[in-house]
């Protein structure tokens, strides 16, 4: 049986060598650039939920390293690694500025929704309570609890994902982050939220949404004329900010779904407004 190396392996190993000495000028040994090999081709690919930030990542290869560079050797990766995160730094402070103009767009459509937008919803005891759906309270209730659990739980994502791979050099992009999901809590995201479900609040969605069949067909021409204005004024800053408008985020579902849908969509996102904007 043959237990030598093959030549492939042999000029991974050299190429490994090379490398770290152009790079890094450091000579490795043979077992040296044995162990980085194999250190390499298990780093990754990360999949799914089990994956590294770049943060993550440069920390893990100083710990990996520190292992099998010599206390001569490990400075000079050290200094090359420490040049790289300087550098990327850099790239996210002044990507960070451009998150000006997002800021200044989600505060005027978030002014659009509660001058404008909100008001006519709220001032009407039909739309704003749907009295003549008390027999369903206790489901519209856990509906909306289930809602809060999503805002609660996608903030939360944002939040973690931001410090995760921004640490604190992106405030202007979170904050802008932080008002998009805002605008989920003053008009809900129901296209979103509901492929989020699990299979008892989508149970109860879904029973909610054949109890809304008549009330699409009285008022969803009048819901529909209030979201092709917020669509206007959502084109209309856009323009301002942006320049080419690309559609919004959750505005845009009209001509991804079908006629049908996208009224229920509506139908729905009323029954989950709420008054007090979910507590953000």
């Amino acid at each position: 049986m043959n237990t030598q190396p093959s030549e492939s392996y042999n000029w991974e190993l050299e190429s490994v060598q090379i490398r770290f000495r152009e790079v890094y000028g450091i000579e490795l040994s043979s077992e040296q650039a044995r162990r980085i090999f194999l250190f390499e081709q298990g780093k990754g690919p990360f999949s799914g939920e089990y994956y590294l930030s770049t943060w993550e990542e440069w920390d893990y290869e100083l710990w990996a390293f520190k292992k099998i560079l010599t206390p001569e050797q490990f400075p000079h990766f050290q200094q090359k690694l420490n040049d790289s995160i300087e550098h990327y730094k850099r790239d996210l402070v002044e990507h960070d500025k451009k998150s000006a103009n997002d800021i200044e767009y989600y505060q005027k459509l978030m002014l659009y929704y509660e001058e404008e937008f909100l008001p006519d919803f709220f001032n009407d005891p039909i739309l704003s309570s749907f009295s003549w759906l008390s027999n369903e309270k206790p489901k519209i209730e856990f509906l909306k609890a289930e809602y809060k659990k999503y805002l609660d739980n996608t903030r939360l994502k944002i939040i973690t994902e931001h410090f995760r791979h921004n640490r604190n050099f992106n405030p202007m992009v979170l904050e802008a982050e932080l008002l998009r999901h805002k605008e989920y809590c003053i008009w809900p995201f129901y296209s979103a939220f509901k492929t989020e479900m699990d299979e008892p609040t989508k149970v109860i969605a879904e029973y909610l949404e054949k109890k809304l069949t008549h009330f699409i067909d009285k008022y969803d021409e009048f819901i529909l004329r209030k979201v092709e204005r917020l669509r206007a004024f959502e084109k209309e800053c856009f323009d301002k900010y942006y320049g080419e408008y690309r559609g919004g985020w959750q505005i845009t579902i009209q001509g991804q779904l079908a006629p049908e849908e996208e009224r229920q969509v509506r139908a729905m996102s009323l029954l989950l407004l709420d008054n007090e904007r979910y507590g953000y």
